[in-house]
């Protein structure tokens, strides 16, 4: 069966409300995932998933991004680890905008898991395609306010029912493709509207 995708990724700029002050600095802390997630997924499976869109977003971002210091994730995922043990039961934003004041820098973006399901079948055939969405946000380290803000959202379609993208569907290599794949591709995504905005800004 040909295929194709079909995806959301929409961008929200909030620099308009917040301090004019330009981001020098960032950390990146672990993803997290929607608590709907736990009753679909185990936790080794939710803890696999996490670190992999972490690692893939921490490398697009490295790659993408110019004109930022980013700090090495091993680094932010120490800190942002050691404040989660010492504070059990914190909110996620809270603790990461307490890293990244540990860490010293500007900004720390953070991420929520909405949807991670894996193709069933195979890069020929499928019962089902795989699906990912998450949302991606930077927060000011001494406000901790929303900077900017991003979704991405995608399940993978038949050619047939998208004909309209056809350059996807061939560098896809015309095959149906697995869910981190397609988490791979949303965090490239992510950096790249990402590297905009600071251009913009």
């Amino acid at each position: 069966m040909l295929l194709s995708g079909a995806e959301s990724f929409a961008q929200i700029d909030l620099s308009d409300t917040q301090k004019d002050d330009k981001i020098e600095t960032m950390a990146l802390v672990p993803f997290t995932s929607k608590s709907a997630l736990s009753v679909e997924l185990s936790d080794d499976q939710l803890a696999t998933n996490e670190r992999f869109l972490t690692i893939s977003l921490y490398d697009a971002l490295t790659a993408e991004v110019a004109g930022v210091k980013i700090k090495p994730l091993q680094e932010s995922e120490t800190e942002y680890n050691k404040l989660s043990s010492e504070k059990p039961g914190s909110y996620y934003r809270d603790l990461a905008v307490s890293a990244g004041k540990n860490l010293g820098v500007d900004a720390v973006m953070i991420g929520v898991i909405s949807r991670y399901t894996e193709r069933k079948g195979s890069k020929y055939g499928v019962e089902a395609p795989a699906s990912v969405a998450f949302s991606v946000m930077l927060l000011d380290t001494e406000t901790g306010e929303i900077l900017w803000e991003t979704y991405f959202s995608e399940t993978q379609r038949a050619l047939l029912d998208n004909v309209y993208d056809v350059k996807k569907f061939f560098k896809r290599g015309a095959k149906w493709i697995k869910a981190d794949e397609l988490a791979k591709e949303g965090a490239r995504k992510t950096a790249l509207e990402f590297n905009e905005y600071l251009l913009e800004n």
